[in-house]
């Protein structure tokens, strides 16, 4: 049986909610250096003691809304459902998606990869967030198939991912390459011919 929420829990969870946005934002519109803890409290309205209770610093902030972000993208999407006859054109087509997406707000991207850097153990639960997320979205999309290991194929995806979007986000590889590093990865895990 769940526990009742309290209006009290509402509204850290609102207070909670707000700063992850704003910093998301503030990440957004100028990258990781303009995320400072003090000008998310003043344009959150959230006291800075209050963010510190929730967050000892910016990555563990960014990387929290980057979780979030994901999860509400994965909610909306499990909603949706995702177009395709075979988990392959599921898959694919989430990650053409995904990937399109994400290279519209390189400035965010460059951020959110700065802050996933981050060596600090507080921000280990945050990051293990992103990754269910991640998980979550790829298994989502290959759905029920008894001759594919969704979570295997997630856990390669991911991998792909962070390599392909650190390189994109550092300049060494062009746009589109994002979507073409995990389309290709997607094809070779769930025996698709590769276009060329």
């Amino acid at each position: 049986m769940a526990a009742a929420t309290t209006p009290r829990s509402r509204a850290q969870n609102e207070r909670r909610i707000r700063v992850l946005e704003t910093a998301m934002r503030m990440a957004g519109g100028g990258g990781y250096e303009a995320v400072q803890m003090r000008a998310v409290a003043e344009e959150s309205g959230v006291a800075l003691g209050t963010i510190y209770r929730y967050f000892s610093g910016k990555d563990e902030l960014l990387i929290a809304g980057l979780a979030g972000w994901l999860r509400r993208s994965r909610r909306r999407i499990e909603g949706a459902g995702i177009p395709g006859e075979t988990p392959a054109e599921r898959l694919i087509g989430l990650l053409e998606q995904s990937a399109t997406r994400t290279q519209q707000r390189p400035v965010l991207m460059g951020a959110l990869v700065t802050a996933l850097g981050t060596t600090s153990e507080s921000a280990a639960p945050y990051k293990l967030d992103v990754e269910k997320e991640l998980r979550a979205l790829v298994v989502t999309a290959l759905g029920p198939s008894p001759n594919i290991d969704a979570e295997g194929v997630a856990r390669v995806i991911q991998h792909v991912w962070s390599n392909a979007l650190i390189r994109w986000v550092g300049g060494l590889a062009p746009d589109g390459s994002l979507a073409h590093e995990l389309t290709n990865a997607a094809r070779l895990l769930v025996g698709v011919p590769i276009r060329v």
